[in-house]
């Protein structure tokens, strides 16, 4: 029995039948952004008939109307590269103003151009308001345009609205945000300015934060992204005017879908990476939030403890990421697959997205031209089909040598980085200011570097050998590395690494962050005072050379306060009698109206800084309630 499934106050309904289809498509992609839009146009090259929907009144999503004309990081390959060479064919000519990156308006047209040439049947200002169910497959959509409310049926329908609405609608289950908060990372908008020399480019600003799954937090943001002072200044002049500001926010992330397989960064760290990719990622973990102390202990270990933002690395993407769990006739394309809040901010770069919508494309196509379930549609086939293209290459598959349960690929372990083995290279790095690789291979060494470790540790009077140890110790979990962590602490040592090309963690940090992994009773003290009052910042030597992830003595403060919180707590979880104490000053502090915490988003002008502070209180407030209910 068919049911459709409507969205009726928020809440997902079904409801009645509305009446029969009245027209059929081997394939619907909802949202023709950076994703769908390269699902459409191969879904139609492959001969399949199509139909997109798009609420905007444009394609290419982010990298048009969002106004990001750059590409930063993601693989090279794909259907995409022949849009984009067209379009740099035409920016190549003389009588166009020099645009810096690939000119937006061109590719809206070249991008039509394509969409009509494959014969995909495009419908603007388009929205779905209900998903058609027979059992747990999806059998087609109900959708409004300007002319009117539509039912059409569907071989497979690609959600690529980057939010996973169909996929909400049909009932798949989600993930959204990081564990402790749920908060995703901040959003951005973009303008577009005249740069000296008469060439046009953008310029954006992180803008806040906002729940995508709540119409008026989204309106809110809007609202409040639009009248910040960086897109409206005193004054403009002839060296950076002002074109236009792109209407579409830059909403990095958002919902996950629950997919058949999910692709986790501690899976990806431990070589846990699936034996049939379909496409790579490549990036860093280009993490923007500034409150690293609320994140999982796998992306602290990463960024804080060996202060490694900056690394580049492939991670492998199955097909069963595009599937969500439990559904038929249905894919995800774009940020929404089957990821965890830690990996999901290096697999949505514009390039690697564009990868994915034509993957789903593929899929679909086999599964339609074979007449086989999605779930078994042949993967040397479907690698047959992405290599035309350069979606894939002929390395992107590892290879796997057969292993026992208990052991694992390590050596597959973030592909493309060397780690280092020899003893003797890991002590210079620890011994360097670039010491985040070494400390990282000495982790992922283990026992076999413990003794080495801690026999470096106490070969030099708290110097940077001795530190590096201590944090790889930390890591290991090893408690020798206690007394130099807590002096870390005690001397708020600002050292400020240079592992990664921005983003590095101050030492402090770093040390309080392990300090309450290890469940150290010993550090309570100073961490209770740090809570307690900001008095200290004032008498601190703060390194300018960390400006862009700590702008001044409040910031600086808030790092303070949210770290030392956290350990505090986890060292209370373990040791019932810091429980009242701890809940005692949290709530105190907390009550306190002189109390302001702050972070500051990122910016590509100095002056704009100002305008772009955050308030944190109320989100330090509900993690802390969340944190100690259960002591209660």
């Amino acid at each position: 029995m068919m049911r459709l499934m409507e969205k009726h106050a928020g809440v997902i309904t079904p409801s009645a039948s509305k009446g029969v289809f009245e027209d059929h498509y081997d394939v619907i992609v909802v949202g023709l952004g950076t994703a769908g839009s390269m699902a459409a146009i191969r879904a139609a090259q492959r001969g399949l008939k199509v139909l997109g929907l798009e609420k905007l009144s444009c394609m290419g999503g982010t990298g048009t109307t969002g106004g990001v004309v750059g590409y930063y990081y993601g693989n090279r390959g794909g259907v995409f590269e022949s849009i984009d060479s067209q379009v740099a064919a035409y920016q190549r000519q003389d009588d166009l103003v020099p645009f810096l990156g690939v000119h937006s308006e061109i590719k809206n047209w070249v991008m039509d151009s394509e969409a009509m040439k494959a014969g995909v049947d495009v419908e603007y200002e388009s929205y779905v308001i209900g998903v058609y169910l027979e059992g747990q497959a999806v059998k087609g959509l109900r959708w409004v345009s300007p002319k009117g409310v539509h039912q059409t049926s569907a071989k497979f329908i690609i959600d690529s609205t980057g939010n996973a609405e169909v996929c909400e609608l049909a009932g798949c289950s989600f993930d959204m945000g990081r564990e402790m908060d749920g908060t995703c990372q901040p959003f951005s908008n973009v303008q577009m300015r005249l740069y000296p020399n008469h060439k046009v480019g953008n310029f954006y600003t992180d803008s806040g934060y906002m729940d995508i799954s709540k119409a008026e937090d989204v309106t809110r943001a809007i609202f409040e992204s639009n009248l910040l002072g960086t897109h409206l200044q005193e004054r403009y002049d002839a060296e950076s005017m002002l074109l236009k500001i792109c209407q579409l926010l830059g909403i990095r992330e958002s919902r996950n879908i629950v997919g058949e397989e999910r692709v986790t960064f501690s899976d990806f760290l431990e070589g846990r990476v699936t034996r049939e990719p379909v496409f790579q990622g490549f990036s860093n973990l280009d993490n923007h939030g500034k409150d690293m102390a609320f994140e999982s202990n796998t992306q602290q270990d990463w960024l804080v403890a060996a202060s490694l933002f900056g690394p580049c690395f492939n991670v492998p993407i199955p097909r069963e990421a595009l599937i969500p769990r439990g559904f038929d006739g249905l894919l995800a394309a774009g940020r929404c697959i089957s990821l965890d809040h830690d990996i999901a901010s290096a697999i949505r770069q514009k390039r690697d997205m564009e990868k994915c919508g034509e993957t789903a494309a593929n899929m679909a196509y086999l599964s339609i031209s074979e007449e086989v379930p999605i779930r078994e549609i042949s993967y040397e086939q479907l690698v047959e089909l992405q290599l035309e293209t350069g979606c894939m290459r002929a390395g992107d598959r590892p290879e796997f040598k057969e292993m026992t349960p208990q052991e694992s690929n390590e050596e597959l372990a973030v592909p493309a980085m060397k780690w280092l083995n020899d003893p003797q290279e890991i002590k210079v790095a620890l011994s360097s200011d670039k010491s985040g690789f070494a400390i990282w291979s000495a982790k992922r060494l283990g026992d076999q570097m413990r003794g080495t470790l801690q026999e470096w540790m106490g070969e030099q009077d708290y110097g940077l050998l001795r530190k590096n140890c201590a944090l790889a110790l930390g890591l290991i979990g090893d408690s020798v590395c206690l007394p130099v962590l807590r002096e870390m602490v005690y001397s708020r040592d600002l050292y400020v690494p240079k592992s990664s090309r921005k983003f590095n963690q101050p030492h402090v940090f770093a040390a309080i962050y392990l300090l309450g992994r290890l469940e150290d009773q010993d550090i309570m003290p100073e961490l209770l005072s740090f809570i307690r009052s900001e008095a200290f910042i004032d008498k601190m030597d703060v390194d300018r050379s960390n400006d862009e992830f700590i702008f001044d003595l409040k910031e600086l403060y808030f790092q303070f306060f949210s770290f030392s919180m956290i350990a505090a707590i986890r060292i209370a979880d373990a040791f019932p009698k810091w429980r009242s104490q701890v809940t005692e000053l949290l709530t105190n502090r907390l009550a306190d109206p002189e109390l302001e915490l702050v972070i500051t988003l990122k910016t590509h002008i100095k002056e704009a800084n100002g305008f772009l502070k955050k308030n944190m209180n109320d989100r330090v407030n509900y993690i802390y309630e969340k944190r100690v209910q259960h002591w209660i």
